[in-house]
């Protein structure tokens, strides 16, 4: 079997996305093709639990390069896999001293790396864009092909638009702003969306460090409306079950595609402006750009306006399926193998 080393990182500033997002590949590269395990900064397990769930082995340090050094300290790789903004050129290529293979998850092009695979999952990113910025011989993989979902979202996939063409009203409505809920956004959100007349159930997602998380218990302990999910296993079934999303421009964008699910995208960081104005310029969601006061209104009248409008959801439906059939994860794994030239089958379905 492949033996592989993760290098990613988590924060309550950059929230968890690169984590789960590694999980996901590292739970399809597990599946009897390999050995795992992960080095992360220290804050990273608190904000994402699900990182001790998986059962992978993990080092923390107070920095992820000091995780890194002492997970290069155990052994040699086959593969060491990195996503994080830390990370560049300089420090991939002092990488290879603990691993054969350096493979690099980016999603903003704007640094050089030194890696033999690149993968980016941004929706309209070309290869060109990487020109310049990794080696010439570097496969790059890059596209919604590549979005990285857990294997529940494909599996649910044909439930999902099936359920979406026939239901005409509205009765749910997810919101997931993302574990890490930046600036207590989720909080805001919520309270302006209570204090509409739409009569939908709400479901909230947070993580367990979600500076909203006590009051979104205080004010769902009052509204039997509301129920508040703190970093659920069934994030899938949720975002089936709803009818409309508010949801952040990173990586849960790919799991809404996926499932066809009618989104009002809020932008919360810059590096999530790009992915937001390609979905919207694609009919597959539809854009609020902040968070601020002004924001939420705009973000809650967006709301009303989307369940009052049965063809402009099934629309966005149609359209968001069309970016990501849910296998994007498969692709990538067959990428891995192919680098290291080991000779393992992943069955890949259109």
């Amino acid at each position: 079997m492949l033996s592989i080393a993760f290098l990613c990182s988590a924060s309550s500033g950059i929230g968890g996305g690169h984590v789960m997002r590694c999980l996901t590949l590292a739970e399809e590269l597990a599946g009897g093709r390999a050995t795992v395990r992960f080095a992360v900064n220290q804050d990273a397990p608190h904000v994402v639990p699900s990182l001790e769930r998986a059962g992978f082995s993990f080092t923390t340090g107070r920095t992820l390069m000091e995780a890194a050094r002492i997970a290069g300290r155990q052994g040699n790789f086959d593969a060491v896999i990195c996503d994080s903004y830390e990370i560049d050129a300089k420090i991939e290529r002092s990488l290879r001293k603990m691993a054969g293979k350096v493979v690099t998850i980016d999603d903003l092009a704007n640094r050089p790396h030194e890696c033999d695979l690149l993968i980016d999952a941004t929706y309209g990113r070309s290869a060109g864009d990487y020109r310049g910025l990794v080696p010439p011989g570097a496969t790059i993989c890059v596209g919604a092909h590549y979005a990285f979902l857990r294997p529940e979202f494909a599996a649910l996939r044909e439930t999902s638009l099936s359920r979406r063409a026939a239901i005409v009203g509205v009765e749910r409505v997810l919101v997931s702003l993302g574990l890490s809920d930046i600036g207590g956004v989720t909080a805001r959100v919520v309270a302006a969306l209570v204090s509409t007349e739409l009569k939908a159930q709400i479901d909230v997602v947070v993580g367990p460090t979600a500076q909203s998380r006590n009051a979104l218990a205080e004010m769902a302990a009052r509204n039997s409306r509301l129920a508040l999910h703190v970093d659920p296993a069934d994030i899938a079934r949720l975002m089936t079950n709803a009818d409309i999303a508010i949801g952040a421009g990173g990586t849960s964008s790919w799991e809404r595609c996926c499932l066809g699910l009618p989104t009002v995208l809020v932008v919360l960081a810059d590096n999530q402006r790009v992915i937001a104005e390609k979905l919207g310029e694609a009919g597959a969601v539809w854009l609020a750009l902040g968070a601020s006061e002004d924001h939420v209104v705009e973000i809650t009248h967006k709301v009303i306006e989307l369940s009052n409008d049965a063809s402009a959801r099934r629309r966005m439906t149609g359209a968001a399926a069309m970016i990501v059939d849910g296998r994007g994860v498969t692709r990538v794994v067959e990428a891995i193998c192919t680098l290291t030239k080991r000779d393992v089958h992943v069955d890949i379905r259109n």
